[in-house]
């Protein structure tokens, strides 16, 4: 199925303003799902689907619901790649089957809602036992969760493993992942150092540390190019702080900041964290794309 054929469905659907995003959104792309035989039998689907599984927080899921639970994602899932390709010999899709296109959808989202709910205990439990000096919980934790996201949609409940033995690796790859993107970044802008930015300077040679080339680069294109969207002051407060670009040839305290620019030290300071988080955000989201 060719991006070309969706991009020209027509946009005169009945639909609101939020279906229509959600069906721009799953036209962008053909739906990935999990095959099984199970799929075109229709009495053993039937059952499959109409077996209710609650989830109860904190409590794990049984290896029978479970296996039920990604049966039916997988299901939807592959319902809706069928109304893609359906594009294959057809001009467009009907208004019936983006109806069901957005059904199938809201379903397969809420067993995935409830996969992950009965196993976001698995990424608390496990962030509580790794050890990454320096990176925060709740970063391992946001992590954590993304990786079980992906996990569930890349599971095979056929090949007779617990999700749960699946999970794991993905959630400690997500981890190393937040601590790799971490240390990067707090090695460029090492904000946890102020004590010794407000001593001497010479204490502390900032470029011996750069040979991450990559990363140095990626900051001197956001900053040259504004694209993190700092304003005057945010943009000269971190050049001076931290020799960037067209700052200054050595770090500079939050003090001697204050005094080139005329404002206080805690003015600075507030200045130079709220710039460095629309540049962490920013950074990390290039380098890691």
């Amino acid at each position: 199925m060719k991006n070309a054929t969706i991009t020209e469905q027509k946009t005169s659907y009945n639909l609101s303003a939020s279906e229509q995003n959600t069906f721009s959104k799953l036209m962008a792309k053909p739906m990935d799902y999990m095959d099984n035989d199970s799929f075109v039998n229709t009495t053993e689907m039937a059952q499959i689907l109409s077996t209710e599984v609650v989830v109860l927080p904190g409590q794990t899921i049984p290896p029978k619901s479970e296996t039920i639970l990604f049966l039916q994602m997988n299901y939807y899932r592959y319902q809706i790649r069928g109304i893609q390709d359906s594009l294959a010999y057809q001009p467009e899709l009907s208004q019936a089957q983006v109806e069901q296109m957005l059904k199938y959808n809201t379903e397969q989202l809420n067993v995935r809602s409830k996969i992950v709910s009965g196993n976001m205990g698995l990424v608390l439990s496990m962030a509580q036992k790794v050890d990454y000096p320096g990176v925060d919980f709740t970063d391992l934790v946001s992590e954590g969760s993304m990786a079980l996201l992906r996990a569930t949609e890349k599971f095979d409940a056929s090949m007779g493993f617990r999700f749960s033995t699946y999970a794991c690796r993905a959630i400690l790859k997500g981890f190393s992942r937040a601590a790799k993107q971490s240390y990067r970044y707090n090695k460029l802008f090492p904000t946890q150092c102020d004590a010794l930015l407000e001593g001497n300077n010479d204490q502390i040679d900032f470029n011996q540390k750069r040979d991450q080339s990559e990363l140095a680069d990626e900051v001197n294109t956001i900053m040259n190019n504004n694209l993190a969207d700092l304003s005057d002051i945010e943009e000269t407060v971190v050049r001076m702080r931290f020799a960037i670009g067209q700052g200054p040839k050595e770090p500079m305290t939050l003090k001697s900041v204050g005094e080139s620019l005329h404002l206080t030290k805690e003015r600075i300071r507030q200045i130079q964290n709220k710039a460095l988080v629309k540049l962490k955000n920013l950074t990390e989201s290039r380098l890691c794309s």
